[in-house]
């Protein structure tokens, strides 16, 4: 029996700082196309507490911003990786797939697109560069979530 396809789009950033927001910014835009099997949500930060929620998706992705060579990068989270930290309210995406996998053994792929960016300052917009990658990473994102569909159709 296939399990339907049940995706979580986590849009990650601060909406004041510059860049930061391109998370937000594009998990709107994908918010938009309101497709009924993906689910959009915007926070600061990832945490803990989302956890429970998880074990209705199938997929999870997380958009952030990241200072970082390419413009875009999409890629799936190894499970073997090793988290970079932990705070008690914040953790990072290999962090939240290894406390849920241990904790509900229920299997989620997971993956993160990122944009790059280079402006943080308090209270300014997304660069003209940022938004341009921005729109670069949402094409990327139609066409992962595309290629899915094929891969479950098969």
């Amino acid at each position: 029996m296939n399990t339907p396809l049940r995706i979580l789009c986590i849009g990650i950033g601060n909406s004041l700082r510059g860049d930061d927001a391109v998370g937000h910014w594009l998990a709107d835009k994908i918010k938009a196309d309101a497709l009924p099997f993906v689910t959009v949500q915007t926070m600061h930060q990832l945490h803990i507490e989302v956890l429970e929620q998880l074990q209705q998706y199938t997929h999870v992705m997380v958009i952030d911003a990241a200072i970082q060579d390419e413009p875009v990068l999409l890629s799936a989270i190894d499970a073997q990786e090793t988290p970079s930290h932990t705070e008690s309210h914040q953790a990072d995406v290999v962090t939240l797939m290894q406390l849920h996998r241990n904790l509900y053994q229920h299997p989620i792929d997971w993956y993160t697109l990122r944009i790059a960016a280079q402006q943080f300052d308090m209270g300014t917009a997304i660069s003209p560069t940022c938004m341009q990658q921005a729109e670069q990473a949402f094409t990327l994102w139609k066409n992962w979530l595309q290629q899915l569909m094929n891969e479950l159709s098969l």
